[in-house]
């Protein structure tokens, strides 16, 4: 679930406002102005700041690994990187600017050679200095075959990636470290490599960081903090670097993030100031009140924030089992969900209902209807299924919110002839388990944050069949087809306009044709902090909460 290329950005934010303008038709004291922090509120230093993850734990820690919304919060803030978002509101938060490499790349003339030059005085914790070698490291990692990363789909224009990925070369022969410089060759030219670049994959890592396909869950950061422990299921703990002299703010000292906690019981402690934020959301119920009592703002002063993400929910349909490698079942399915019902489950304000892949303000984006948004046509699903649906695994969560969804998808695909068995994971272990090539399910339920404002970021990196390995895959529906390989690939060599139409017309041949997903919503992101926390800074580059602006008051 993650982030975006920059010809697209003034599209993006278009469509990300007309998202959040939607979902507040009846607010009770909406506010939407308001600066980064409140003219009156000063950034105070240090202090403890207690966040919440409830129903859930982060994915990994480990910057190869790591590909929740979550984790990538987190280490937004323990990353340096060449290239990154600033810690600001729309748009400057999400106009991709230089960090550690000393102004933007030199491109040579035919776009396959990118060279950095790396700023001094960035550190990591241990004292360390951040040099080239870094950078390399982290990319060689990333590329090692023995790590599984997802990264990999991103820099495979590398020269020599595909050569680390099949184990005929330890380090790809196109990233050279010298001194201050590092120099990246492409096979191709990949117009999108410097957002690809600002992921989190992508960080500057200690040059011995161990191979860990488990992942590492501590670690030194270059970033404005540092993991300094994890205990899986229970505890992540930041702490700020004390070596770091950049201009990313860094007001807590110490963060400590709870895992699993119960969602009703957080929202009372952030109420009371026994917590301070939870990240994992809030009870569907609450928003209402919320709203109410706190009015809505998007950064600033205030206690309750509504901003539209980059994003899009959707029910993958395993196209590699039985039942859903017929496509006419998977039309069925998508002619079957009842999309309000499952957003009414989300509460108030929670965002709007679709039936595509890409989401409104990716470029590209056209509004095309190709299945019902007011709810099921069960006559047209059962025409679709004829008798032949049979036996459904569907894997949902165990949070209050994953359970209800999962009862309304149920009885939707029970309406259609299908016998549905629900498998229910606490947090992330949903993603880990789907994403293991050959786990027993046919339908899942998931959601995806744009990792960066381009199409390729939702059709390839979740629906291209080459994307497929062992573990931590992202195309939950498996779909593997070769006349749309060659489709999502030709797409993805495009630039300019070209491009992103091209990318439009494929998003609604493959649901109209494929139907490997029933999508049902994009959402947007509500949260709640506490009345001593401020500095809340809606990260639009990364669809939440800045954790670095927050500072106790």
């Amino acid at each position: 679930m993650h982030r975006r290329t920059w010809l697209a950005i003034a599209m993006a934010l278009l469509g990300a406002s007309l998202l959040v303008a939607a979902g507040f038709a009846t607010p009770a004291k909406s506010s939407s102005k308001g600066p980064a922090v409140a003219k009156s509120a000063v950034a105070k230093k240090g202090g403890t700041l207690n966040v919440n993850m409830s129903e859930s734990d982060v994915d990994y820690m480990d910057p190869a690994l790591a590909y929740g919304t979550f984790s990538w919060q987190i280490l937004y803030e323990t990353c340096a990187k060449l290239v990154n978002y600033p810690d600001k509101p729309a748009p400057a938060g999400s106009r991709l600017a230089p960090e550690v490499s000393k102004g933007f790349p030199v491109v040579s003339a035919g776009g396959k050679t990118y060279t950095f030059t790396i700023k001094p005085g960035f550190k990591f914790n241990t004292g360390k200095a951040v040099t080239a070698a870094n950078f390399k490291a982290a990319i060689n990692r990333d590329l090692n075959p023995a790590m599984q990363s997802p990264a990999v789909p991103f820099i495979d224009a590398i020269l020599g990636a595909q050569d680390v990925v099949s184990k005929k070369a330890k380090t790809a022969s196109g990233v050279i470290a010298k001194g201050n410089k590092l120099i990246i060759k492409l096979q191709k030219a990949d117009p999108s490599l410097l957002p690809k670049l600002a992921m989190n994959f992508f960080c500057a890592i200690p040059t011995n960081m161990p191979i860990n396909p488990q992942g590492e869950n501590a670690f030194a950061g270059a970033g404005p903090y540092y993991v300094q422990k994890r205990i899986v299921n229970r505890q992540i703990v930041l702490k700020r670097n004390p070596n770091y002299k950049g201009p990313r703010p860094h007001n807590i000292e110490t963060f400590i993030i709870t895992a699993n906690t119960d969602v009703d019981q957080s929202l009372l402690q952030v109420r009371k100031g026994q917590a301070d934020y939870d990240m994992a959301g809030l009870p569907p119920t609450a928003h209402a009140q919320l709203a109410k009592e706190f009015g809505i703002k998007k950064s600033g002063a205030g206690r309750y924030f509504i901003n539209a993400g980059l994003n899009v929910d959707y029910v993958g349909l395993n196209t590699s089992r039985p039942t859903f490698s017929n496509v006419a079942l998977r039309k069925a399915a998508n002619y079957a969900i009842d999309r309000p019902a499952l957003l009414r489950v989300r509460g108030y304000l929670a965002g709007r209902r679709t039936d595509q892949i890409l989401p409104p303000g990716i470029a590209g984006y056209r509004d095309a209807n190709i299945y019902p948004l007011k709810g099921a046509d069960y006559a047209k699903a059962k025409s679709l299924a004829g008798s032949k649906c049979g036996n459904v695994t569907l894997y949902g969560s165990t949070s209050p919110t994953g359970q209800a969804l999962a009862q309304v998808q149920k009885y939707n695909l029970t309406q259609m002839g299908c016998n549905v068995t629900i498998k229910a994971f606490q947090g992330f272990q949903i993603y880990t388990a789907a994403g293991t090539k050959g786990e027993p399910f046919d339908a899942v339920f998931a959601g995806w944050f744009a990792d960066y404002p381009d199409p390729f970021d939702f059709v390839d990196i979740l629906l291209n069949g080459n994307n497929i390995h062992a573990t931590n895959n992202n195309n939950l529906a498996y779909f593997n087809n070769p006349t749309y390989n060659k489709k999502m690939n030709a797409a993805a060599r495009l630039v300019g306009p070209k491009r992103y139409s091209t990318y439009g017309k494929l998003d609604v041949d493959i649901m109209k044709n494929q139907a490997p997903w029933a999508a049902y919503d994009n959402r947007n992101v509500r949260e709640f902090i506490s009345a001593r926390t401020g500095g809340y800074v809606y990260s639009p580059a990364y669809g939440t909460a800045d954790l670095g602006t927050f500072f106790l008051k």
